[in-house]
């Protein structure tokens, strides 16, 4: 993508216009090294929620469109314009004679307001058949396989939080703060680490796929025929 220089006025109000229309719509097993970096908490990590809003048209129109489609998933996930930063763009690909598509990339981070006491956490799959599991949001290339149960929003008593990680590009969540040494991403919840006995839940597993051990998340003890990398916890059903 190549950004267009003597746009540079209008790209600098749109970001503007993003910020200001945020505030009204009101993250088992060692993962394989190398080491990552670790969060900035040492007791319970945030939150960090990368988007991206895609627009077309007319450059002026495109980069608009990007920008509220950051806005609206931005406002939905409950973050205001403070947590919100751009990060990249708006970046255009000519589609054709006076037709552009537009791509605008923010970062939003910290506690998003939250009303409903749990999250699904869902089990995505991208174009090459690489996993997220995340209570988030589904970045571009990505499709839902599933949701594999319910994560707290708040802690509970018998809870901990767990985070979603990565170690060279292959994404895996771990109830370890510092992700077992490796990239933190995001705090998504809070589940149970034994089994409760006054609430439905699911084994959550770790296992791995492929000469790569590629990593993903399953209810199945026997990880759907799979390599496993042992048992995080409970998660809640439904």
């Amino acid at each position: 993508m190549r950004r267009t220089s003597r746009l540079r006025t209008t790209l600098l109000a749109v970001t503007a216009a993003l910020a200001a229309a945020v505030t009204t719509a009101a993250p088992a097993g060692a993962a394989p090294a190398p080491a990552g970096a670790a969060p900035a908490s040492a007791n319970v990590g945030p939150v960090n929620v990368h988007l991206t809003g895609i627009g077309g048209g007319p450059m002026n129109i495109a980069a608009q469109a990007a920008a509220a489609g950051v806005m609206s998933q931005a406002a939905e996930l409950g973050f205001s314009s403070g947590q919100c930063r751009i990060t990249a763009g708006p970046e255009f690909i000519q589609v054709s004679q006076g037709y552009y598509q537009a791509m605008i990339k923010a970062t939003c981070s910290g506690d998003p307001a939250v009303t409903a006491p749990t999250r699904s956490l869902n089990r995505l799959i991208g174009p090459s058949g690489e996993h997220i599991s995340t209570v988030w949001n589904v970045p571009p290339g990505y499709t839902v396989e599933g949701s594999l149960g319910q994560l707290y929003t708040s802690p509970r008593e018998g809870t901990v939080p767990i985070y979603h990680c990565v170690v060279r590009k292959d994404n895996f969540i771990s109830a370890d703060v510092n992700c077992e040494g490796q990239t933190y991403v995001s705090r998504l919840g809070w589940f149970h680490p034994g089994q409760p006995s006054d609430v439905a839940t699911r084994p959550l597993m770790r296992c791995m796929v492929g000469k790569h051990r590629e990593f993903f998340e399953s209810n199945d003890p026997n990880c759907e025929g799979q390599a496993s990398g042992g048992q995080h916890g409970w998660i809640l059903a439904g």
